[in-house]
């Protein structure tokens, strides 16, 4: 059964009426899962098929200003990123709301969940209906759950939006350094943390070399150097075996381009190849689908 948009109750008396109503249509939208009528979307510039729109500021900011008291990013760390399905992710999310309830601080019987978001493979959005468990999250930091004999890793921290996110990336990438070895050869593995110790600096952390241990595969090697190295980086380390041969290592940090498309280092979305060979393989499933249809429609009118 569908439901109708609802008006938002009164604003109490000597509060801001325009001000509460959009607190709870803002409620509204996030907890109960109904988008506003009427909203004010904005100025809208079109671009041949693609609109634009740059929405009106308070309204935005009010927005941000909810979901920041109400939201928490939860944060799968390491091989905690692959647990599957996603059910499993939003299960453990459940499993905290189930904590709070069941140490008596909310009444289970008139306790309501909140909403999970999956924003990545390893970020988790929760929408809390209660500001107290928002904070106790947050005030919590991180946390081990032990799934399959397997311990995993949690973070908790404040919702942030896109913009902040960025910052946020931007001040631990300047606070921290690290150094990834891609897609390393079994022959040059072995030396990996004394080359990179001499050709760098000492290694702070050397991180696991396989992200997910239930699954272990060996493709790309991290390691956590003093941010004072930054100048020592190195864009590849040569190994001469005694048989004669030269092993390259790759070496990638913060700094190296990625690819937000395939996640590879090396080159952007841009220069990405695998998504051209998907597009192209879309656009010839697409063409022989067109090919097919008209087959049918041809036995259809002969029929």
């Amino acid at each position: 059964m569908e439901r109708e948009a609802r008006s938002p109750p009164p604003a109490p008396e000597g509060g801001n009426k325009e001000d509460d109503r959009m607190k709870e249509l803002i409620r509204l939208c996030y907890e109960e899962g109904i988008i506003p009528m009427n909203l004010d979307p904005g100025e809208m510039t079109v671009v041949g098929r693609e609109a634009r729109f740059k929405v009106n500021t308070d309204i935005d900011q009010a927005k941000v200003n909810w979901l920041k008291a109400h939201a928490v990013t939860v944060i799968f760390k390491e091989g905690a990123r692959f647990l599957v399905p996603r059910k499993v992710k939003d299960d453990i999310v459940r499993a905290y709301e189930d904590k709070r309830t069941g140490d008596g601080t909310f009444d289970p019987l008139n306790f309501r969940r909140g909403r999970v978001k999956i924003e990545s493979p390893n970020v988790v959005s929760y929408v809390s209906r209660s500001t107290e468990v928002v904070t106790w999250l947050v005030n919590r930091g991180s946390d081990n759950i032990t799934l399959a004999n397997t311990t995993y890793n949690l973070e908790f921290k404040p919702w942030l939006t896109k913009t902040q996110l960025k910052v946020q990336r931007r001040e631990e990438d300047e606070s921290t350094f690290w150094v990834i070895a891609v897609q390393v050869s079994l022959d040059a593995m072995m030396y990996l943390e004394a080359h990179i110790r001499r050709a760098i600096d000492p290694i702070i952390l050397m991180h696991p070399a396989e992200q997910d241990r239930m699954k272990p595969s060996l493709i790309n090697i991290k390691f956590g150097v003093d941010p004072a190295s930054r100048p020592n980086m190195k864009d590849a380390i040569w190994v001469d075996t005694f048989e004669g041969d030269s092993l390259e290592v790759k070496l990638a940090s913060s700094e190296t381009p990625r690819c937000r498309r395939c996640r590879a280092f090396f080159h952007t979305e841009e220069d990405c190849h695998r998504g051209s060979r998907q597009r192209d393989q879309a656009s010839g499933e697409g063409q022989q689908a067109t090919r097919g249809d008209r087959q049918r429609a041809k036995s259809v009118e002969g029929v």
